[in-house]
């Protein structure tokens, strides 16, 4: 199934790795169903890199937890290339730990071509401008990919030794060359 995006949505492209291009715009409300499609191109092994087991799929609360974005302190940017679901990107803000979560997924046959460093730093833009001061994260450690992305950045075990978790500080994340094109989507998106 071809990713709906409207002609009249706000998007960017951005060129990969292997010369193939994604384009990226905020989620809606009305993309419920591609999460469920994203959810579909994962590998059992990447199910359980992501969600710590192998689920074969959302539950109807938690997939209206994942649809109900307000781009504001739930932001989700969804990626698409060939037309064809190819990642999701999101953070959430938690006023009580002081960061916002974030989260990245991209399905198995797009992975390896920086589709998940071009979601990254499209989140990591919006919320610098939106005064986020850190992003948080907890990692599978089978998440090989995403702890690659996070090398350098200080991490450590949860208690029960079965999440990585750390924070990043948005002021150590160099701006990106689109964050301008990023922010102009959001604009719009919010307006």
């Amino acid at each position: 199934m071809p990713l709906p995006i409207p002609d009249d949505r706000p998007r960017i492209t951005v060129p990969l790795r292997d010369g193939s291009v994604a384009v990226l715009s905020p989620l809606e409300r009305e993309d419920r169903d591609l999460l469920l499609e994203g959810l579909a191109g994962l590998s059992p092994e990447s199910r359980y890199a992501r969600f710590g087991e192998g689920r074969g799929g959302l539950t109807e609360s938690e997939l209206d937890y994942l649809a109900d974005v307000d781009q504001t302190s739930h932001v989700a940017w969804g990626a698409a290339i060939d037309d064809q679901v190819a990642g999701v990107g999101r953070y959430i803000v938690d006023p009580e730990r002081g960061c916002a979560e974030v989260a990245i997924t991209v399905m198995d046959r797009y992975q390896g071509r920086g589709l998940g460093r071009a979601l990254f730093e499209t989140l990591a833009a919006v919320a610098r401008d939106d005064g986020v001061a850190e992003l948080c994260f907890s990692v599978h450690p089978a998440n090989e990919p995403v702890l690659r992305i996070l090398q350098g950045i200080e991490t450590h075990l949860d208690p029960e030794g079965e999440l990585v978790e750390g924070r990043i500080s948005l002021a150590d994340i160099p701006a990106g060359r689109r964050d301008h094109e990023v922010l102009g989507v959001m604009r719009q998106v919010r307006a």
